[in-house]
């Protein structure tokens, strides 16, 4: 059944449900209604952030308003799953980390299928790797002196399980020579907050939002995993400057629609985004997170996509990070 103006704005207000559209020629007025960008996080982790600057300024490039709909838990899955099941119109996005294609190397048991329910739509940014924190009250001012203390007594990081930041734990683990053990989170804001309330010892985090907690002295940096060092910190070491043979940029934000999505809109909605990077707020936020914007076509981004999984299948082999149920 179509849906007119007025029953699709009394449907969203009352229920969050859009209609699909129904002749080809409806699909020349795209969009003729708010997009729902729904967040594969909780509010506050680095996703959530990048996904609401971005959402605000593509909203002029698309004429409608972008409401973000965070759905944050399962590794990103509620989210890729609400939105591989939505109608093909293009007015329900995902704005997603990596987690939508690493679920399917460590969960034997999905509701959506990357290459069969989703349709890429562009690479928003790329992450430049992680700051690695800890409390103020752990006796590491370095990552030596971490590690010499996680040989000596059993120590926590906190994480999603089969997000990036695990692989990239466990890949210190592995490199390192040590068994920091994972505390599960439903996401980034949660493992902060533990980090901060002394639940855990260790997190790596995007800086977009751990650099508050940075700054107002209630984490210590003491290194950071990219190849080259934070601007924001500069005074913070890598951790390969430790000796260790380890740099992990692995993250990334980025945007799919449903299967089956005409291409016409895809290339509308990648637009979107390509004129709200260009934003002087956005690039100065994404430096500030340590993100570099990106903007790639569908068929860039499709490319992207395969190698990036192949890339974190290799680390999942490597790491031997169990498949889980």
């Amino acid at each position: 059944m179509r849906c007119n103006a007025a029953a699709v704005a009394v449907t969203l207000a009352m229920a969050g449900v859009s209609c699909a559209y129904g002749a080809a020629g409806d699909r020349g007025q795209f969009p003729n209604r708010p997009i729902r960008l729904v967040v594969a996080t909780t509010a506050g982790g680095s996703p959530d952030l990048i996904a609401r600057v971005v959402a605000r300024h593509a909203e002029a490039a698309l004429g409608q308003n972008v409401i973000v709909d965070n759905r944050g838990g399962a590794n990103g899955i509620i989210a890729s799953t609400l939105v591989a099941q939505a109608p093909p119109d293009g007015h329900t996005v995902l704005h997603t980390a990596p987690a939508v294609i690493l679920n399917p190397l460590v969960y034997r048991r999905l509701p959506y299928d990357v290459a069969r329910d989703l349709a890429p739509v562009t690479a928003v940014a790329n992450g430049l790797g992680y700051l690695m924190l800890v409390h103020p009250a752990l006796p590491a001012r370095t990552v030596t002196d971490f590690v010499g203390l996680a040989r000596q007594k059993s120590l926590a990081y906190g994480s999603s399980v089969g997000s990036t930041i695990h692989l990239a734990n466990e890949l210190f683990n592995l490199r390192a020579g040590v068994q920091v053990r994972l505390v599960p989170y439903k996401g980034g804001a949660e493992a902060l907050n533990a980090l901060a309330g002394g639940e855990i010892q260790l997190l790596l985090s995007p800086p977009t939002a751990a650099l508050p907690f940075v700054q107002s002295g209630r984490l210590r940096a003491i290194a950071f995993t990219g190849s080259k060092r934070f601007s924001r910190l500069p005074d913070v070491p890598l951790v390969s400057e430790a000796g260790i043979p380890y740099v992990v940029d692995f993250t990334w934000n980025a945007w799919f629609a449903p299967a089956k999505t005409p291409p016409e809109i895809l290339d509308r909605l990648h637009a979107a985004v390509r004129e709200a990077l260009k934003a002087p707020k956005v690039l100065e936020f994404l430096e500030a997170a340590a993100f570099v914007p990106v903007g790639s076509t569908p068929a860039e981004f499709r490319a992207f996509v395969a190698a990036e999984t192949k890339r974190y299948a290799d680390v999942v082999r490597e790491t031997k990070i169990p498949m889980q149920n």
